[in-house]
């Protein structure tokens, strides 16, 4: 593996086109996690569920509403 290739922490996939701004989650000093673009879009929609659970506005319930 070439050093300077990144991997997500979550999937262990080699993250292609890799951007300190898009793909670093930096949660605090010690802790930083690198992310895949396919896990950023899973992320932002288990958040949006939940967000949209808490806070049930017409627009939240349309785009993460559950799909039964």
């Amino acid at each position: 593996m070439n050093p300077e290739e990144k991997r997500c922490i979550l999937c262990s996939k080699i993250i292609n086109n890799y951007d300190s701004n898009f793909n670093n989650l930096k949660i605090d000093e010690e802790h930083i996690a690198n992310l895949c673009s396919e896990c950023i879009d899973k992320f932002m929609a288990w958040q949006g569920e939940i967000v949209a659970k808490l806070f049930p506005t017409k627009a939240l319930k349309k785009r993460y509403g559950s799909k039964k």
